[in-house]
């Protein structure tokens, strides 16, 4: 039986050039977006993941599991979170996240961040 939750971690890095955020799934090529600022691009994270694991999932391509992040180079700047996701049959997210949402989705990376790198 498929699983109904999975958890895959993500790089998330400001690009230099355009100032935009960009989140690429490493385990799951093809899977990358950008959002205007971090908030956004978090948050659209889950949304984005769930989509492209429906869409494996129709097309019957394995879904690898996720893989240990210890080992990974990344860039100074560039952050790493652990994002869940069920399968989704839609990618419907609003432009911004609503704004009562900031605070905390901004104190759940800080968290995410910080037990990654300790």
């Amino acid at each position: 039986m498929m699983k109904r939750k999975f958890v895959f971690p993500a790089i998330i890095e400001r690009d230099k050039i355009s100032g935009n955020y960009t989140v690429v799934f490493p385990d799951l090529p093809g899977c990358a977006f950008e959002g205007e600022d971090f908030i956004q691009a978090y948050y659209w994270a889950g949304p984005r993941l769930g989509f492209h694991l429906y869409m494996m999932d129709r097309e019957h391509e394995h879904i690898p599991e996720a893989s240990e992040t210890s080992g990974w180079e990344i860039a100074a700047d560039a952050v790493v979170v652990r994002i869940e996701a069920g399968l989704q049959e839609w990618c419907l997210v609003p432009e911004k996240p609503p704004k009562k949402y900031h605070l905390l989705e901004i104190s759940l990376v800080i968290m995410r961040v910080w037990r990654h790198k300790n």
